[in-house]
């Protein structure tokens, strides 16, 4: 649950320090070398300097002999690795306000949104899929070979676990956004006492019914006389209907006008 919580903090975390790395690695430059007559700034390639072949002194040697070295680049440079981290970091930094948002319930997205944007995955799936498999029969290359993805990311990538991935990535995308697609709406047309918090709203009468009949809509005028058991006493209109001798006279019922209910049991009257 604390972990849950922490993400978009996490997230944002991780966005700012890749994208500042990367954006001083660059424009700053991250190694320098004194030269006798001035110092210098250079960008350290990362696929290079994570491949252990780069120590400080191979790289100062470089630098004294040639005033180059593999491990480094002039500032200002961007390779298809920083390109990669930076797109990494941007998606953190972008995913990390709105995920917080979401969690607090208050990202408010359209029904109409949500469709477009299952659409716009699907359109990535199926491109990510496309691409993974015109690079495995070899369209995207005049020779008929797969792509050097080693030239793309910087880093020795097999040509079908790079087309793999892609594939397998862009099903998955597919899958989901096609789901999100066909799913339907669960809102329907609720009554009012049936609306959330309607049993604050309910009286005394009302919460005490044990009756499972009367969990849901309001009570009648009916249930409201035999709760307070009304119909046990006769108003002075009804007064006459009584001959003063041993025969028993009932009252019409108020409810159906002596047709018969079931509040007098389908007699027409009360006696």
């Amino acid at each position: 649950m604390v972990v849950t919580k922490a993400k978009p903090l996490i997230l944002a975390v991780i966005g700012v320090l890749l994208l500042s790395f990367v954006i001083y690695n660059v424009e700053v430059g991250l190694y320098y070398f004194q030269y006798p007559d001035e110092l210098v700034h250079y960008k350290m390639e990362l696929t290079e300097i994570f491949s252990g072949s780069c120590s400080k002194a191979n790289i100062n040697e470089d630098l004294s002999a040639h005033k180059g070295s593999h491990c480094l680049s002039p500032i200002g440079t961007y390779h298809a690795t920083d390109i990669l981290v930076v797109g990494v970091g941007l998606i953190s930094s972008i995913s990390a306000p709105l995920m917080a948002l979401k969690q607090a319930g208050r990202l408010r997205i359209s029904r109409a949104m949500s469709k477009n944007l299952a659409r716009l995955r699907f359109m990535l799936g199926l491109s990510l899929v496309s691409v993974g498999i015109a690079d495995a029969i070899g369209l995207l290359t005049a020779e008929g070979e797969p792509l050097d993805w080693e030239g793309v990311f910087g880093l020795p990538m097999p040509a079908f676990l790079v087309e793999i991935t892609l594939i397998l990535l862009g099903i998955s995308i597919i899958r989901k956004a096609l789901r999100r697609l066909k799913s339907k709406s669960k809102q329907k047309f609720a009554e009012p006492w049936e609306m959330a918090g309607s049993g604050d709203f309910r009286g005394s009468l009302e919460r005490s019914s044990k009756s499972p009949k009367k969990k849901k809509g309001v009570m009648t005028v009916g249930d409201l006389r035999s709760a307070l058991s009304l119909d046990q006493y006769e108003d002075i209109f009804q007064l006459g209907t009584s001959a003063g001798d041993d025969m028993s006279v009932g009252r019409p019922c108020h409810y159906c006008n002596g047709q018969g209910c079931a509040q007098c049991d389908f007699q027409g009257e009360f006696f």
